[in-house]
């Protein structure tokens, strides 16, 4: 017997075996007929439990979907978007100054509200609002005139800022201090400390969130508006910070140093943006408004210089000789200058030349050696700025035919150093940081002075 089965043939097929369904299709040829599944009861009935589980998750859904359609829109939706909601708000709130009038004339009046305040706000932005102050102030009053200082600040006062509501101000000293008053109750609400530096410049945010303190250093403390505790801390100068300020309505910040940039900062992401370059020297006074604008004085390149950040130019103003220490925005293109050879020069970004020069704008101390100009102050885009010394008195001036000339409107009788002039933004007070000392040395002391910040009330009749 062989031990291997025999193959396949050649041809042979293997036989399948069929099961009786596979032979009675095969015979009939027909297909099988399909049954209808049948519905449990269960599913024609919905129960209320699940309806109101459905109606819980449609606002899920719903955000969902809004958060998606956040995510596609572009950046002119977005721009749409935030303006329909600002018109909203706007007529809200007109609405509720309205009171209960004529539904028709409700209407009519609300529309009319709504653009006036559309068309105050844009052009208080960008700078072309004027308010004529000088004529309706008919000077000070000298009894009112109130002082505030504090035993941490036992060396001179060297800048100063206004909070935009007028509610609080913001001092620094040469002992390294910066203090937080309220104008209202005349209490100290808060204090910093930057120890053995001297306060060069300080600045506050649009909303009053940030302080931005130039403290001695090549950085920028970023302080809370309302504690003073640090936030933040900037760097990259790399030599000491000399002035700070921000671009009005943003958090755009602006930095000087005596590295002879000048910086900007965004606050929004607490980031470095760009250098500028250009001044020779140290950068001895900065300034911004509303427009994407600096203005810069170099003290010992003896130019001042008008910087277009978007645009990337500059604008430099050198005609006259003179060490600028002291420089401010009056609008969008006006500003005011002060020297060390004591002349106060209002210049128009349009001329090369200053509009008008004041020589011995505070007088000379003896023959030769005229009364360096430490402060200038101003009230955006207004007629009225002022000037100070160490002559013994803080100098208003007017702007005179359409802002084109200054004349002397007042004096306040100060003692000491001026090293910083702020109005108030509502025109009724001008402050000053009044010291022994010089803001920027002690090459020499008034003994006779005190440190001190003066407020003086301001007579002006609507």
């Amino acid at each position: 017997m062989s031990l291997f089965k025999a193959g396949r043939g050649k041809n042979e097929k293997i036989p399948k075996k069929r099961g009786s369904g596979s032979a009675q299709k095969a015979s009939t040829g027909a297909k099988p007929e399909k049954v209808p599944r049948m519905r449990p009861a269960a599913d024609d009935t919905i129960d209320s439990d699940e309806e109101m589980a459905k109606e819980a998750r449609e606002p899920s859904r719903r955000a969902l979907e809004e958060d998606d359609l956040m995510t596609l829109e572009t950046a002119q939706d977005k721009r749409v978007r935030l303006a329909k909601e600002y018109l909203r708000q706007l007529r809200a709130e007109e609405e509720k100054r309205l009171g209960d009038d004529d539904a028709a004339d409700e209407h009519l009046d609300l529309e009319s509200r709504v653009g006036r305040t559309l068309k105050e706000q844009y052009l208080n932005e960008a700078g072309k609002i004027h308010r004529p102050l000088a004529d309706k102030c008919s000077g000070y009053r000298a009894s009112d005139i109130f002082a505030l200082h504090c035993r941490q600040q036992r060396l001179s006062p060297t800048c100063l800022c206004v909070a935009p509501n007028d509610e609080a101000l913001y001092v620094g000293c040469k002992s390294g201090f910066v203090t937080r008053w309220d104008l209202a109750t005349r209490k100290r609400t808060a204090t910093f400390t930057a120890k053995h530096k001297i306060i060069r410049s300080i600045a506050v945010s649009h909303d009053a969130r940030y302080l931005a303190v130039a403290d001695g250093t090549a950085d920028i403390k970023v302080l809370d508006g309302a504690t003073l505790a640090e936030v933040n801390c900037l760097r990259g100068h790399s030599a000491t910070v000399t002035g700070v300020v921000f671009r009005q309505h943003t958090y755009q910040l602006f930095s000087a140093s005596d590295d002879r940039t000048v910086k900007v900062w965004s606050l929004d992401e607490m980031v470095y943006i760009e250098t500028l370059y250009g001044h020779q020297s140290a950068v001895s006074g900065i300034d911004a408004l509303a427009l994407e604008r600096v203005v810069t004085a170099g003290a010992m390149d003896r130019s001042v210089r008008v910087w277009k950040v978007a645009e990337q130019s500059q604008l430099v103003f050198d005609t006259v000789e003179e060490d600028f220490s002291a420089i401010r925005f009056i609008s969008n293109d006006l500003f005011l200058s002060g020297s060390a050879e004591g002349s106060v020069c209002l210049w128009s970004s349009a001329k090369k030349k200053p509009l008008r020069r004041i020589p011995l704008a505070h007088g000379e101390q003896d023959k030769g050696h005229p009364n360096w100009i430490s402060a200038v102050g101003v009230l955006p885009n207004s007629d009225l700025v002022a000037s100070g010394s160490c002559d013994g008195f803080v100098r208003v001036w007017r702007l005179a035919e359409r802002r084109r000339t200054i004349e002397a409107l007042m004096e306040v009788p100060v003692v000491g150093f001026v090293n910083a002039i702020e109005f108030t933004h509502d025109g009724r007070f001008l402050i000053v940081a009044v010291g022994q000392e010089h803001r920027l040395g002690r090459w020499w002391t008034l003994r006779n002075a005190r440190n001190r910040v003066l407020v003086v009330p301001l007579s002006i009749t609507e």
